[in-house]
């Protein structure tokens, strides 16, 4: 008999719920902004900021912006304290763990300026306008001075944390990036300028008797008693939002001990580890406990489909997929119910899991190579190819061909890279490295040779898996190759790529055709071991192509590795 579909969470945040924070934020974000150019203005002149105040004013006071703003306010706080009963774990990147912090911390920071300006204003009917405030803030209470440049850029480091996470993954981002960092870091570097310049200004001219009369009467500042009204609701504002946060923890202690007693739910993995989780836990959040790598590029929020999985075997019906979860199957074509993403599932029963996507490759694939500019330099140039792709395509269903696929240019990938190697192209069923981008000639050529034994040996760890998958041999062959190579970005507008042009980069693919037909596993250009100071291998030469400097060849895996420079073994 199947156990029944688990139901859905109490709070959980899909689609709409997210639409509405990031609308939320961005009301938000527009008000701080606003507020930071009024700032910078400061460096103008006093009354040049005062003037765009009187336009935000009019802007937020009005019953529209009061209403939008305070709306904002309020349900962006809410759904904060929501996506803080709602999370799981902690275990995730510290840069979302900084954007919680500074979110939460932002109401407690920001209660003193909303009082003594809009409750001011509401409750007293005292109008303050930059002479006010920063005599206030620079003069009189510095310490509040402090706290609302905290204020600043605690609101501003969360906003531009959550832009950039929902950026990010846009393909026009790489050539953005560069500009919003400068529009970042300047906007808020400019506000601090001119509130530090306001402040002193307002600090000579304190002094002056007709500067004091018009601008910082009582009736400019509060009185005394108006002054204790607005601080009591200061404090009692900041106690109720703190008493909100610790029911909230409370709730979270208290779902805790529920879920201790409730029923668990083992899942378990390729390499046999197997986690019981408590029931409501999605699959990602449950690799994030184990401490198990799973690709999520977006973070776990359903937004993309690096996390995916394919179910092997459960024990019980699985809860159908959300929208979010949905629309993302749809769009990559799997609907056949086997493919699911991890960062939606929330098992009832038992299953067995395979991660479709390496984490080694996720971010690659959706992220996109570096820029760097088109220039001539010496490489040493690696293709690496997966033998026996075909029989993945006839064989094996898709996503196992992909999984197969995926777990090869990830080990090979890896092994490049812990060599110093960088995977500029993945083709297909292969790999195009480049070794020598920032290191000399001879370092290139030898951390090359040093990649082929790593190659091999990650070939070995991977050849159970695809003899078990794919009921054939893990073959593979390797084209090296060095010289003069163009390497940078071509393409146009979107399609831009980081890539080598030249003839070393066509002989590396030549001579991986040229390993194939041989039956070997590795064709080398002489040169590379010329270029190294290591003598090439005993075995003899095959052919040179077209004129071409003679091909050293050597059999692996496992039979052969570079040894140290001087006489031959």
């Amino acid at each position: 008999m199947h156990a029944p579909a688990s139901a859905p969470p109490p709070w959980r945040l899909g689609p709409p719920t997210r639409r509405l924070r990031l609308a939320a934020g961005l009301v938000l974000l527009t008000y701080v902004a606003l507020h930071l150019i009024n700032h910078a203005l400061l460096l103008v002149s006093l009354p040049a900021a005062n003037a765009m105040l009187v336009m935000q004013k009019f802007l937020w006071r009005g019953l529209i912006g009061t209403a939008l703003l305070y709306g904002a306010a309020l349900t962006h706080a809410g759904l904060g304290l929501g996506a803080l009963y709602a999370r799981r774990n902690f275990a995730r990147p510290w840069l979302e763990g900084l954007q919680m912090a500074l979110g939460l911390a932002l109401p407690t920071l920001i209660a003193n300026h909303i009082a003594v300006t809009r409750l001011a204003y509401t409750f007293h009917d005292i109008d303050k306008s930059y002479p006010q405030e920063l005599f206030a803030l620079w003069v009189a209470e510095p310490f509040w001075g402090w706290v609302q440049v905290a204020v600043l850029l605690v609101a501003w480091t969360h906003a531009m944390i959550g832009l950039w996470q929902l950026l990010r993954l846009r393909p026009w981002w790489p050539r953005a990036a560069p500009a919003a960092l400068a529009f970042a870091l300047l906007l808020p570097m400019l506000a601090l300028l001119g509130f530090s310049e306001g402040g002193r200004a307002v600090a000579r001219l304190r002094a002056d008797p007709g500067f004091h009369a018009a601008f910082l009467t009582a009736s400019h500042l509060g009185t005394a008693a108006q002054k204790a009204h607005l601080a009591a609701i200061r404090r009692a504002a900041i106690a109720a939002y703190l008493g909100l946060i610790a029911l909230v923890l409370l709730a979270r202690l208290l779902r805790g001990l529920v879920e201790t007693r409730a029923r668990r739910v083992t899942i378990a993995y390729p390499d046999g580890t197997k986690l019981r989780i408590t029931r409501g836990l999605t699959v990602l959040e449950a690799s994030r406990r184990g401490r198990i790598p799973h690709a999520n590029v977006c973070g776990g929020r359903g937004r993309c489909s690096t996390c995916r999985i394919r179910i092997l075997a459960n024990t019980g019906r699985l809860p159908p997929p959300g929208h979010a979860e949905a629309r993302i199957l749809t769009a990559i074509g799997a609907n056949s119910g086997a493919i699911r993403l991890a960062c939606q599932l929330r098992p009832a029963a038992d299953l067995a899991i395979v991660p479709l996507i390496p984490p080694a490759l996720a971010p690659a694939f959706v992220l996109g190579a570096p820029r760097l500019p088109q220039r001539e330099q010496f490489v040493a140039a690696m293709f690496v190819d997966l033998r026996n792709s075909t029989r993945l395509a006839t064989h094996c269903l898709p996503f196992d061909g992909l999984f197969l696929l995926g777990n090869f240019l990830s080990e090979t990938a890896t092994a490049i890279t812990a060599q110093g190697g960088k995977v500029v192209q993945f083709l297909g069923d292969g790999v195009l490295a480049l070794f020598g981008l920032h290191t000399p000639p001879a370092a290139a050529c030898r951390a090359a040779l040093a990649a082929l034994p790593a190659i091999a040996a990650a070939a070995a760890r991977l050849a159970p898996l695809f003899a078990q998958e794919a009921g054939c041999p893990l073959g593979y062959g390797i084209g090296l190759a060095c010289g003069p190579a163009l390497v940078g970005e071509i393409g146009v507008g979107e399609t831009l790529a980081f890539t080598a042009l030249g003839e070393t980069v066509n002989l590396a693919h030549r001579l991986q055709e040229m390993a194939r037909e041989s039956g070997i596993a590795a064709a080398v250009m002489a040169r590379v071991f010329t270029t190294a100071a290591l003598p090439p291998p005993s075995e003899p030469d095959i052919a040179t192509p077209r004129g071409h400097a003679p091909i050293a060849r050597h059999l692996l895996p496992g039979t052969w590795a570079p040894p140290a420079p001087g006489p031959d073994p």
